[in-house]
């Protein structure tokens, strides 16, 4: 895994809160284009996130690593040196 595996589960808790979303807005809310529209949307998303998830199959280096933004945190600051005077 590239990732650490709290960034693995917290991804798997954003995936979950989306399908709650999904299933309120799909059977509780009344039908109409707007609503279909954010109904595909969230499905897209969770079927992309997923993918992510599954396709996460690399080696975890400590001191290299991002969270599933795709953001490499230790290179966030160009000059971390500076910043932090």
């Amino acid at each position: 895994m590239n990732h650490k595996i709290s960034a693995f589960c917290d991804k798997i808790d954003s995936i979950k809160k989306m399908a709650d979303s999904l299933r309120v807005l799909k059977y509780q809310t009344p039908k109409t284009a707007e609503r279909d529209l954010r109904v595909q949307n969230l499905i897209d998303t969770i079927q992309a996130d997923c993918l992510l998830l599954a396709n996460d199959k690399g080696t975890y280096e400590k001191n290299n690593y991002g969270d599933y933004s795709g953001l490499v945190h230790d290179s966030v600051f160009i000059n971390e040196e500076e910043w932090r005077r």
